[in-house]
């Protein structure tokens, strides 16, 4: 980024945004990254950093609390490690919290209800290093020591070093007990000196006591003495202190060793880490400002509009208290916009608020600005902005801006954004107009985006006249001398001085004196502007009309939409009303049909031309109540084209299953087999002859187990692997009554050879079926030991 570009930023305050960017961050690598942001000044680039943040701010919607807390930065200590230093103990504390950060993170991401592909891009790239966190949480506490399970070695040194000093500290404790320590002890207590564990004896009474002497008070009425009986106890100690800190240096340099082996992933954790969560600090500053993703658009593209920067209801994110929204566009009809008005009165602010917002939209931040708010990623944005006088340089103000615009002029490319403020400014007011418009005339030749303020009355005029340029206003109320702060796109502002100065008390004959000697040149501009006023309310009124219209056809829509709802609810209440009593009257024959079969299951032959009757009534009113049910063929249909045979599938009128032809009698009559009933009826029953039955295994006909149109009939096979053996029973039993009711003479059951667990409960049920007569295994062709064959006792 070349110096004007970073020029810009600082005068448009762009990294005070930064910084409140980074207060949302949860560890110091973030906060670095998010300080170190730039803006895009690529579409490519700019785009997938708004994504970034759109996902982060919905990810926060669902865990308002997400936070990288645990996070730090360790690479100083792996860069250590990797270079086989030797970490301390606390040094692994950050190290696990860390990683256990990369855990939170990757769970929550791999949670999330909806589809957040950069983010879950980032989380993929996270290595939590499971074998890694083991280790070191086995070793290393929660207060930074190494515990004793980091080895088996460091466990058993301690349980002996602690049984040793035990048994030294009640040596001592004896001794102080005693009448000798009564006597020449200074204070009845066991303390350490070097490393040992002594006595306080009084200086003048050490003879008595045989021992090391170790330290003396500063006073010199203290001697410090480790008791000759306990000198070899102190030395086994110590020696089990030594091999307690061999042990623990060699676990720190193994732990430190793994630490380096995996550095490469432990940075890339980190960074990554950092990654996201400035996404979530962005989420957040969003939500703090009430900010909203803007649409980028890319400049350089043919669609329409694409140069359009427009930005509704914009507030400047820097501003305390309740800052004033402003709707500002420039880009597309006119790719310059003149502001003017009087001072403080809020031109240098929304100069100010459409650039910052620029910057904070390119490098992928939300905007303080209404939904529908588009911002085309500019090729660079480049500011003269503010009084930059130098007293070392010699350089005033107006040569202070003219040596910005200069090198504006030499560096700006197309499609690049210019903010000059104002523009002409700190010299004669003539030869600065002529500057300025000199100036916009170059830049929009050049394909650049121009907002510049100004309070040249020329400009307004050379706004108004020139292709591609717009005059825009900051409004002022001259009752009381402050600014609205409101700006106004079309129409050029206006000083307000001498109605400011009457305001203040400046003598009426004065006020008319200074008007008389205004000028030609104002004249002018005052009915320039009187003529864009009268415009303005000409199309305020005809906005008026046009929203009267609009809100007329609005009423008219809603009221014709209640009434398409009100039909729409009551058709459907009809059809709801009609389409319960037909299922409750279905619902009702289905209860009856299922109560006959049940009473065939259980009738005997005498019964069974009673039942039959019955069932063919009941299906019979099924198939009048249910029309969307597919009905049994009839002679139209493609019915007898011969006479029945023996043999023969055929429907009968009133039955939706068909039935075999098993006999015919000399007087005409057919004898049909329909599921377990059989019945006579006369060849003027039939309605249709179908296909001869299939023949199965053994050559048995299968009868009505694959007939056309047998809707209720079950297949002549059930596949039970991979059922549990009470479930697959279940379905055993129910296909087996199914089946006898479809008059089906066999049924293969596909069970499995596995352990034959499921073959043995199989076999048991069928041995004790009262529809089966006997069960077989099938061919080693059609299955062998993992298929069973029953046949059923009809």
């Amino acid at each position: 980024m070349d110096q004007l570009q970073e020029h810009a930023l600082r005068v448009l305050e762009f990294e005070k945004v930064l910084e409140r960017l980074a207060a949302h961050t949860s560890f110091s690598v973030g906060r670095q990254e998010a300080l170190a942001i730039r803006p895009a000044y690529d579409f490519e680039e700019a785009q997938p950093r708004q994504q970034e943040t759109d996902e982060a701010q919905r990810l926060l919607q669902e865990a308002p609390r997400l936070a990288l807390g645990g996070a730090s930065d360790i690479r100083p200590q792996v860069q250590r490690a990797s270079i086989e230093g030797v970490l301390e103990p606390t040094d692994f504390l950050g190290i696990v919290s860390t990683l256990e950060a990369v855990h939170y993170i990757a769970a929550t991401l791999e949670r999330a209800r909806g589809p957040l592909p950069f983010l879950q891009a980032l989380a993929q790239g996270l290595d939590e290093l499971r074998p890694l966190q083991e280790q070191l949480r086995r070793a290393i506490g929660s207060r930074g020591e190494v515990v004793d399970g980091a080895s088996p070695e460091l466990r058993a040194v301690r349980a002996e070093l602690r049984v040793t000093q035990e048994r030294l500290q009640g040596k001592l404790q004896a001794l102080v007990g005693s009448d000798l320590g009564r006597q020449v002890l200074q204070e009845q207590l066991i303390t350490i000196r070097n490393d040992r564990f002594v006595v306080p004896v009084k200086a003048e009474l050490r003879g008595q006591l045989k021992g090391l002497i170790h330290d003396v008070s500063g006073s010199g009425a203290t001697v410090f003495i480790e008791p000759l009986a306990t000198v070899e106890l102190g030395n086994a100690v110590r020696e089990l202190q030594l091999g307690e800190r061999r042990e623990v240096e060699r676990i720190l340099r193994r732990l430190s060793r793994l630490v380096g082996e995996a550095a490469p992933a432990l940075e890339r954790d980190v960074a990554l880490l950092a990654r996201l969560d400035v996404a979530l600090a962005k989420a957040r500053l969003a939500q703090e400002q009430q900010a909203t993703r803007p649409l980028l658009l890319d400049p350089e593209s043919d669609q329409a509009g694409a140069r359009l920067l427009h930005l509704k209801g914009a507030r400047h994110p820097l501003l305390k208290g309740r800052a004033v929204p402003i709707d500002i566009w420039v880009g597309q009809d006119f790719p310059v916009l003149v502001i003017t008005g009087p001072n403080t009165g809020g031109k240098t602010v929304a100069l100010k608020t459409l650039g910052l917002l620029a910057l904070m939209a390119q490098a992928g931040l939300f905007v303080p600005a209404t939904e529908g708010s588009q911002v085309p990623v500019f090729t660079g944005v480049y500011a003269d902005i503010g009084d930059e006088q130098s007293i070392e340089q010699s350089l005033s103000t107006f040569s202070s801006h003219m040596g910005h615009i200069v090198a504006i002029l030499q560096q700006a490319p197309t499609s690049s954004l210019v903010l000059l403020d104002e523009l002409g400014a700190g010299t004669d007011p003539a030869e600065g107009s002529a500057l300025a418009r000199a100036v916009l005339q170059h830049l929009i030749q050049r394909g650049v985006t121009v907002v510049a303020t100004t309070h040249h009355s020329e400009l307004k005029a050379f706004a108004h006249e020139t292709p591609g340029v717009q005059n825009a206003s900051v409004e002022f109320d001259p009752e009381s001398l402050a600014p609205t702060y409101i700006l106004t796109i079309g129409r050029p502002g206006r000083s307000n001085a001498l109605a400011i100065a009457a305001r203040l008390g400046l003598a009426p004959t004065l006020i008319e004196a200074a008007r008389s000697l205004v000028g030609a040149e104002q004249t002018r501009m005052d009915g320039l502007l009187q003529e864009l006023e009268r415009e303005r309310d000409a199309l305020a009124q005809e906005r008026l009309l046009a929203e009267a219209a609009r809100v007329a056809a609005e009423g008219l829509r809603a009221r014709l939409q209640l009434e398409v709802q009100d039909l729409a609810a009551r058709k459907d209440a009809l059809v709801a009303a009609e389409r319960a009593r037909l299922l409750e009257q279905v619902r009702a024959l289905e209860e009856h049909l299922l109560a006959v079969e049940r009473a065939l299951e259980r009738a005997d032959r005498q019964q069974l031309a009673e039942l039959a009757t019955q069932l063919k009534a009941a299906r019979q009113e099924l198939q009048e109540a249910a029309p969307w049910q597919p009905a049994a063929p009839t002679p139209g249909d493609g019915a007898v084209q011969r006479p029945p045979r023996r043999g023969d599938l055929v429907h009968l009128r009133g039955f939706p299953q068909a039935g075999e032809v098993l006999a015919e009698s000399l007087d005409g009559q057919l004898e049909v087999q329909i599921g377990a009933l059989r019945i006579k009826v006369g060849r003027d029953e039939v309605a249709a002859i179908l296909d001869a039955p299939p023949q199965r295994e053994g050559g048995v006909s299968l009868g009505a187990e694959r007939r056309p149109g047998a809707g209720l009939a079950p297949d002549a096979e059930i596949h039970l692997r991979g059922l549990r053996v009470e479930e697959a029973l279940e379905r055993l039993e129910k296909h087996l009554d199914q089946a006898f009711l479809a008059g089906q003479r066999e049924v293969r059951i596909v069970h499995g050879k596995g352990t034959g667990t499921m073959r043995q409960a199989v076999r048991q049920v069928l041995a004790r079926h009262p529809l089966v007569r006997s069960h077989r295994t099938a061919e080693l062709n059609r299955g062998g030991e993992g298929v069973t064959v029953a046949e059923l006792a009809l």
